[in-house]
């Protein structure tokens, strides 16, 4: 199937690889997420859930001086089914309440707690250093 590009393949997937490792620490998304111990559509849990999350995630974003253009959701339920969500905005959010906001809209908007629940996370892409959101920020 894939001609001559198999043996090259095959070696790849026995780790065999000699390119140079990219140890750089620069982060692509920040994200969190919980495994219920029981699957749930109740909505208290599932804000409270959402409220911890954002939480995490909000401070892993200070803790990196970065603010997300882009917010995702991701739910799985029982049967392992897996959907995620997200929405690119224009303003970098960093505050945590935003983020939640953020995530029960999408949550809301593709109506995504249609049967229980047994994962619930949130996630921030498409990350902009501090000194960037700075100068999106300052008035003209």
């Amino acid at each position: 199937m894939v001609g001559s590009w198999a043996a090259r393949l095959k070696g790849l997937a026995f780790g065999e690889d000699d390119r140079e490792l990219d140890l750089s620490d620069e982060r692509k998304s920040i994200s969190s997420e919980t495994t219920f111990l029981e699957d749930t559509d109740d909505r208290a849990t599932l804000r409270s859930a959402l409220r911890e999350l954002a939480a995490d995630v909000g401070d892993t974003l200070h803790k990196h001086a970065v603010g997300a253009r882009t917010i995702h959701v991701k739910v799985r339920y029982s049967d392992f089914t897996t959907i995620t969500r997200q929405i690119r905005l224009e303003e970098p959010l960093t505050d945590t309440q935003a983020i939640y906001r953020m995530a029960c809209f999408l949550l809301a908007r593709d109506k995504l707690v249609k049967r229980p629940l047994r994962l619930i996370g949130i996630g921030a892409s498409t990350l902009v250093p501090q000194h960037t959101l700075r100068q999106l920020l300052l008035p003209w």
